[in-house]
């Protein structure tokens, strides 16, 4: 069947959305408004943070703009545990308030992002002697049904351990008392800060990706915007704008003090650390929540498609947040903890397939061990206009970006009588781009069909293209059948296509090669050698599209391989 056959199959699909152009060009076009218009919120930092501060003021009606100095979610938000979750083991400090309120948000981000916030089931073994015994976590479980109100997913129980169940083969048995599980939900993050981007770029909002701010902008006494570099090009230019908010995560402080020569220390972060194994080498059905017997550490297995991600490490950092490490001694921890409990497993370094690490921006406090830290955040204002949000998590970004909003909105309106065309945050009502389903399970069906049956695509490729792009897969799919090798396989064995280079450097401002590699697709975290076999293809794939010259694309594939060699690291020493 032609492509253009094919076609009238995909109007049958096509679902209402926006297809806007978020690209390069859109890029060029923001940074030369950014230098001639006056904004009313200026956002700092491109995580999942500031991208809901973004759609937030955006869906308000606020002129807002972003600008991050590396790429969309290239820090924290693309290096967690992919867990949108209550935080169960918050409960053991009494933080009831936290976890209510990221339970609720657990269930409305299900509900504006279904194609990338998906429920599990979590099992929480409890072994003879265990720190937390069985009695105290049936509590904890009940409270956590409980806290959830009327936005629970599910209620927890207790599995058997009969001779006749076998729960999760691999998992170790002997002094295993009761076995609970309980439901949380997991997600794309890198896909859920661009989804988010675009969402609000969508609403009238300018983002831009490699924007440096390198000094404010102060009249009176007040700021009024920022200078800032492309590091495309090097060239500074003045940002003016109304309010800034700082929304950069692990780099708030060091950003205050270059900005703000503000040296009191308001973080302390502490770094995380995970692996991923193939699922052939840890065969696991369902996520975990396990207790490292060393130290009593909570650590989790998550089982995604193919894989499991495994960790995290938690452990005090004080260097510089662009260039957190991989240590053999972070790797041999998580080694040591999983092997415990999966010792038919034997696994070691030479089973994981890559690592990442990457910072918490937990709030400082004096004294506190680094799992004694709240995950709570805090808003503050200083200089005058100057408004920075730190602390939090993954899962309450949205109600996070709902506050800091809310506040600027209260001073915007003081001081210049500014108001926003909605005055009530709607991001909970709104879904993000891609999220826009009458009903998902059948779109799931639907397309599942469609691409394995109509355009004869592995029923992993289909997957990956439903939970990426959502609702947007109709346009997608016109980029995938518009080049003669779109429906082609990158790498064999994981499931990213050519044609996605082609609508990810038009609709989501890719414009590196590790944007793509990293963070559009997992080409990197999913290979065991990051996927360099086809790297320099796809810079020369990207370099056609984006007007490379060769001395562009020796640069493109310099900067990719240093980060290749910065996570093989530790299966070297």
């Amino acid at each position: 069947m032609s492509v253009k056959n094919k076609e009238h199959i995909v109007q049958k699909f096509r679902m209402p959305g926006n297809d806007q152009e978020f690209s390069a060009r859109t890029r060029d076009a923001f940074i030369r408004k950014l230098q001639s218009e006056q904004f009313d919120i200026l956002v700092i930092g491109g995580g999942i943070t500031g991208a809901g501060v973004l759609r937030d003021a955006a869906l308000r009606g606020f002129h807002t703009a972003l600008i991050e100095k590396d790429d969309f979610a290239a820090g924290t938000s693309s290096k967690s545990s992919k867990l949108i979750h209550g935080g169960i083991r918050y409960l053991q400090h009494m933080e009831f308030s936290l976890v209510h309120e990221a339970l609720l948000e657990r269930k409305t981000l299900m509900e504006i992002a279904p194609h990338l916030v998906h429920p599990i089931e979590v099992l929480f073994p409890v072994y003879k002697g265990s720190a937390v015994p069985a009695w105290m976590v049936k509590i904890g479980m009940l409270l956590y049904d409980g806290l959830s109100f009327s936005k629970r997913i599910g209620l927890h129980r207790i599995i058997p351990l009969g001779k006749n169940d076998k729960p999760e083969p691999m998992l170790l048995k002997k002094g295993l008392e009761k076995l609970f599980m309980y439901w949380d939900s997991r997600a794309d993050d890198t896909r859920l800060v661009m989804a988010t981007v675009q969402s609000a770029a969508e609403n009238g909002a300018l983002a831009c990706n490699y924007i440096k701010a390198i000094d404010v902008l102060f009249e009176d006494g007040q700021v009024v915007g920022v200078k800032a570099m492309d590091s495309v090009t090097g060239k500074k230019f003045n940002i003016r704008a109304h309010r800034v908010a700082n929304a950069t995560g692990p780099w708030s402080d060091p950003v205050r003090k270059l900005l703000l020569k503000d040296k009191k220390q308001r973080l302390k972060t502490t770094k995380g650390v995970h692996i991923i194994v193939k699922r052939a080498d840890l065969n696991v059905q369902r996520a975990m929540i396990l207790s490292v017997v060393k130290d009593n550490r909570p650590v989790f297995v998550i089982p995604w498609r193919n894989f499991v991600i495994l960790g995290t490490t938690d452990t005090y950092f004080d260097g510089d947040p662009d260039w957190v490490d991989i240590g053999t001694d972070d790797v041999d921890y998580l080694l040591e903890a999983y092997n415990h409990y999966f010792p038919k497993a034997k696994l070691t370094r030479q089973h994981i397939l890559s690592a990442y690490s990457g910072l918490r921006p937990l709030t400082f406090e004096e004294g506190k061990s680094e799992g004694q830290i709240t995950r709570e955040y805090q808003i503050f204002e200083g200089p005058a206009h100057f408004f920075n949000i730190i602390g939090g998590k993954l899962t309450t970004y949205r109600t996070m970006a709902k506050e800091l909003v809310d506040r600027i909105a209260l001073s915007l309106d003081e001081s210049y009588g500014i108001l926003a065309r909605n005055s009530q945050c709607t991001t909970d009502q709104v879904p993000l781009t891609g999220g826009d389903f009458d009903d998902y399970g059948q779109f799931v069906k639907d397309w599942t069909g469609l691409l394995c049956g109509t355009y004869h695509l592995d029923a992993d490729v289909a997957q990956n293209l439903i939970e990426s792009y959502g609702s947007k897969l109709p346009v997608v799919l016109s980029f995938l059948g518009s080049t003669e090798r779109g429906m082609e396989k990158i790498i064999k064995n994981l499931p990213y296509l050519w044609g996605e280079v082609d609508y990810c450097c038009a609709h989501e401002m890719t414009i590196a090669l590790d944007d793509f590699m990293m963070r559009r697709t997992h080409l990197f975290s999913l290979d065991y050698d990051q996927s360099w076999a086809v790297h320099k293809d796809v810079a020369d794939y990207m370099a056609k599209i984006l007007d490379w010259d060769k001395s562009e694309i020796k640069a493109q594939i310099a900067r990719y391989k240093t980060k290749v060699e910065m996570v093989q690291a530790f299966k070297k020493e």
